[in-house]
């Protein structure tokens, strides 16, 4: 028997492939649609029964609700599976009162993202600069924009859509942090603008934008990223601050 593979993107917009081609999900109710994103946003992680019905049918009755959850499970297990028994599904998996989309390993954008993050710390720990230079880059690669954009101001995305960011902006920073002490100032402009995109009032992310700018000579640019800052500062209420450049 072929083993028929998965890979699923969450970030920037969902897409599923199922062996290396493009499923068309609109054969599917949008309910059903919403399920799988909700358990591909996961992760691979097991959900109770009752979160997924608290986000995805919070208006019904629990009994009402419940039956929903066993529709859509079976209606997405067929589509992900067609021809697969009642308790067979690879990909559909319960263990409880919990479901969880099992995909391989990197088969999934978030789980990747998130191992990425982890190996970086795992480098930095090390001392390994250029290890964690690569993780941070990785990490950043598969992050392509907010979590299921399509899913819009759902409150069941929202504060995994800004955990998600924030991380995002954070490993930015630390690999500008990295690559200007490397030397790399050109490529620590890149990222400090890359965390400033996620979060334009990072402080750390101007910071080290403008000492990136002027270590690597281009004092025009060092100078407006300095009146930007500082606006932004105002906008937050507070004082100027000084930004120093650091022995390379």
């Amino acid at each position: 028997m072929i083993s028929t593979q998965l890979r699923l993107w969450c970030f920037g917009g969902f897409r599923l492939e199922r062996d290396g081609l493009p499923v068309d999900l609109s054969g599917i109710r949008p309910r059903v649609r919403t399920l799988l994103r909700y358990l591909a946003a996961e992760a691979g992680q097991p959900v109770h029964r009752e979160r997924i019905m608290a986000a995805l049918w919070p208006e019904l009755p629990e009994r009402a609700a419940l039956n929903n959850l066993h529709v859509g499970v079976s209606t997405l297990r067929t589509f992900l599976e067609p021809g697969v028994a009642r308790g067979a599904s690879r990909f559909v998996v319960r263990d409880g009162w919990t479901y969880r989309l099992e995909v391989d390993d990197g088969g999934c954008d978030v789980s990747a993202f998130g191992a990425a993050l982890a190996e970086s710390r795992r480098a930095r720990s090390r001392g390994e600069d250029a290890a964690a230079v690569r993780a941070l880059r990785t990490a950043l690669d598969h992050y392509a924009g907010d979590l299921l954009p399509e899913d819009g101001t759902a409150e069941w995305v929202l504060a995994a859509r800004d955990r998600h960011r924030s991380r995002a902006a954070e490993a930015a920073v630390l690999l500008a942090g990295l690559e200007l002490t490397r030397g790399r100032a050109r490529a620590a402009v890149a990222a400090a603008r890359r965390a400033l995109e996620l979060d334009g009032y990072h402080d750390d992310g101007w910071r080290l934008l403008i000492s990136a700018q002027r270590r690597a000579g281009d004092v025009a640019a060092a100078r407006h990223s300095q009146q930007t800052y500082e606006r932004v500062l105002r906008s937050l209420g507070v004082g100027s601050r000084p930004v120093h450049v650091t022995a390379a």
